[in-house]
């Protein structure tokens, strides 16, 4: 049901479209550096996640990581977050041209997604919480690929619509609506390419998977069902931010889903393998990865953050 537009929703979305006006009056580059600085002071003083987002990172990395290295890993990860809502304001201008410039790896990236396409019909991209993450689906858009997405929409449905306008009107199927699985079925068995962020934990049992060397871990099962829904590859992918407006995008080998093996135990497989691809990255490089999700990766089962 179409959910009515009421004057808050004007009123948030007048503002919200009016300091986005502001924004994209400067460069990127320059509203990158502003935010570094505010950051510095901010995060210093009265960032109210800093203690849980540096005993997150200690947890990962152990007490040899000194604090003052944890919070710029925790420091970056909020500016990451931040320029990729920077960035979606500057959407409009991301053509293939834009992309070529601007993301190293595109071209390759582009070029092995349509090989995967053209044999198998379809393709799975395991896409973690890591630099950009959004431009991954701005640069399927741009190369024309037909991408959809689960998600939530948002409360304000002026804010939904420029949410999708920006991030050029890829398909974003509600996850609570039950015809949603069979709506990326079909998706993916006509051609399509499914995009899924991986590197979530579940408050309820799913596909147990060892993670920075925890066992038990639950991890969604919607990556391996998918796959095994339309018998399509994964394709693990990587973005990473390497300035304010410059990034590099990183694919794997691509992983199949095996029909013939008992469906729990090939999730579990096809799970940990994206999942120690994604470990790998983050260990490298840190500061890329988003460690201020609500639902921290390592919490135990059944219980809540904040």
């Amino acid at each position: 049901m179409k959910q009515k537009i009421r004057f808050r929703h004007r009123l948030e979305y007048g503002a919200f479209r009016a300091i986005q006006l502001w924004i994209t009056c400067f460069p990127i580059a320059w509203t990158g550096a502003f935010l570094r600085g505010v950051l510095r002071i901010v995060f210093r003083i009265c960032w109210p996640l800093r203690k849980e987002t540096i005993s997150r990172i200690r947890e990962v990395f152990g007490e040899e990581v000194s604090v003052a290295r944890c919070r710029y890993i925790a420091r970056t990860s909020v500016w990451n977050m931040l320029m990729n809502f920077i960035e979606l304001f500057h959407a409009g201008k991301m053509d293939v041209d834009y992309l070529s410039k601007h993301l190293e790896g595109s071209k390759e990236a582009e070029q092995k997604i349509r090989a995967l396409i053209a044999k198998y019909g379809g393709v799975v991209i395991a896409l973690p919480h890591m630099g950009n993450w959004d431009l991954a689906g701005i640069t399927c858009s741009a190369y024309n690929f037909p991408l959809m997405a689960v998600g939530r929409p948002q409360n304000n449905p002026l804010f939904e619509a420029w949410l999708r306008k920006s991030r050029l009107n890829f398909q974003t199927v509600d996850r609570r609506h039950p015809s949603s699985f069979v709506r990326v079925a079909h998706h993916l068995k006509s051609g399509g390419v499914f995009a899924i962020l991986p590197d979530v934990r579940h408050n309820k049992p799913a596909v147990s998977t060892t993670v920075f060397g925890k066992p038990d871990v639950q991890l969604g099962k919607g990556l391996a069902k998918f796959a095994r829904m339309g018998n399509v590859p994964i394709l693990p992918v990587v973005m990473e931010r390497k300035s304010s407006a410059y990034h590099a995008l990183r694919t794997y080998d691509p992983i199949f889903p095996d029909l013939e093996m008992d469906t729990a135990e090939d999730a579990k497989r096809i799970t940990q393998q994206v999942w120690d691809i994604i470990e790998a990255n983050i260990r490298e490089k840190p500061e890329q990865w988003f460690w201020h999700n609500r639902r921290w990766i390592l919490t135990p089962l059944y219980t809540q953050t904040r």
